[in-house]
């Protein structure tokens, strides 16, 4: 069982990809993931510098081809200027299991 919140990486970059994906550095060791279990669909929290904080799901989880043993992770319906340098993310609910 993960413990949560967690906190997952302080964003040093933001890729946007299209239709409001966003993917993010640095990308997260894999020791990291497992033991908070990450998937797709959990609770995040995007905790600006500013203070503020956007509540969302993660979308996907990227894996390099070769590892590199890490991931990367991606949100969606955010724009670059959503998501400044420093948001720190993390995990704070887990997935919901669909029927």
């Amino acid at each position: 069982m993960s413990m949560f919140p967690a906190k997952l990486i302080v964003v040093d970059d933001v890729f946007a990809l299209r239709d409001g994906l966003l993917l993010f550095t640095p990308t997260l060791p894999f020791a990291m993931a497992d033991s908070v279990h990450l998937r797709t669909r959990d609770c995040l929290e995007l905790r600006r510098p500013d203070g503020t904080v956007l509540q969302t799901t993660l979308f996907g989880i990227v894996r390099h081809s070769p590892s590199d043993g890490t991931i990367g992770i991606s949100v969606k319906p955010f724009t670059k200027a959503d998501v400044p340098i420093g948001t720190e993310i993390w995990k704070v609910g887990e997935a919901s299991v669909e029927p």
